[in-house]
């Protein structure tokens, strides 16, 4: 079943965007062999869409302040190494002369953090990371708060 729910929730997420309703999506998972207890699917759906619809609060959140419930995707799923999962919007280049290259990175905390924290910890995890070590970073923009429920 594992194998089923991952690849629907990935479906989900396209779903979401293009504005299928749940029903409608459970019968598309039932015709391509991937659906699995209606519950489950029905929690995963309401996670993705907190994941999709709180997608960059965090960039409107003050340095100085934590993240309120109403920011925060509550994630069920255990597999979370932490407590807290913050996805991190990072630009940085190779060289002065190069484009700036965008992507995302987690950094997982076991306490809230604010955004100043977080810009912080990106910072001191940056030479941990070996893929980034010889990037340097011009602009850290944390993305979205996750706060994992059991």
């Amino acid at each position: 079943m594992g194998i089923k729910r991952a690849a629907a929730i990935q479906f989900m997420r396209k779903a979401f965007r293009t504005g299928q309703s749940v029903s409608d999506f459970r019968q598309d998972m039932r015709e391509k062999g991937l659906s699995y207890r209606w519950t489950d699917m029905l929690s995963d759906w309401r996670t993705v869409n907190q994941l999709e619809a709180k997608a960059g609060r965090m960039r409107f959140v003050r340095k100085d302040r934590y993240p309120t419930k109403a920011d925060m995707v509550d994630m069920p799923w255990e597999k979370m190494s932490a407590e807290y999962m913050y996805k991190v919007k990072v630009r940085s280049r190779l060289r002065p002369d190069e484009p700036v290259t965008e992507r995302f990175v987690n950094l997982m905390s076991d306490v809230p953090m604010t955004r100043g924290m977080i810009e912080q910890g990106v910072i001191e995890k940056w030479a941990e990371w070996e893929d980034y070590t010889a990037e340097a970073i011009e602009e850290i923009t944390p993305w979205t708060a996750v706060h994992k429920t059991v």
